[in-house]
């Protein structure tokens, strides 16, 4: 049958490993790892940092339904951070330092304070797609400019609304 170890001195020490209760810790930090149930569910909390050593790690979820990684406090953030020289890979859209994209064209998206560049196209694939200028403060004003070539507005449906003028071809109207 199972073997127990109790003491009578309220914790059991295995080598430099303390087990106090439902906590598994050392000499000095005795809460390292708290093990709880929550109904049939077993949880794990854990006082300090996880580290992997290994060069290729993986942090798994098998169940069936969700992997959720969170803070409880209000005014914390959750950081995920690939370090000097690395990025952060989720799926397919690769996340370096400032810059959004894919994992072979890294920096389609670059963002910056009040700034976002887009080092592509930008393809509005809704029927009624719209671009919105909503700012109310000062003077609003949307520029769409180019500094090294012309700007063109076309439509394959034949012409284009400006206001209330209608281009179509060479005409105005």
């Amino acid at each position: 049958g199972p073997v127990s170890v109790v003491s009578t001195a309220q914790y059991v020490d295995v080598e430099s490993v303390r087990f106090t209760g439902d906590q598994i810790g050392l000499d000095g930090d005795t809460a390292i790892i708290q093990l709880t149930t929550d109904g049939s569910v077993g949880n794990v909390a854990v006082d300090g940092t996880v580290t992997m050593i290994d060069d290729v790690t993986s942090l798994t979820h098998t169940g069936a339904t969700s992997l959720t990684i969170s803070s409880s406090q209000a005014a914390a953030f959750v950081k995920i951070e690939g370090g000097s020289a690395a990025y952060v890979q989720v799926e397919s859209v690769k996340i370096t330092d400032d810059q959004i994209g894919t994992v072979s064209d890294a920096n389609l998206v670059t963002l910056e304070d009040d700034k976002m560049s887009l080092d592509g196209a930008l393809d509005l694939k809704n029927e009624d797609a719209t671009i919105t200028h909503t700012a109310s403060t000062g003077t609003p004003t949307l520029t769409i400019s180019s500094t090294s070539g012309p700007v063109s507005v076309v439509s394959t449906a034949q012409y284009v609304d400006v206001e209330s003028v209608r281009f179509t071809g060479d005409q105005i109207g």
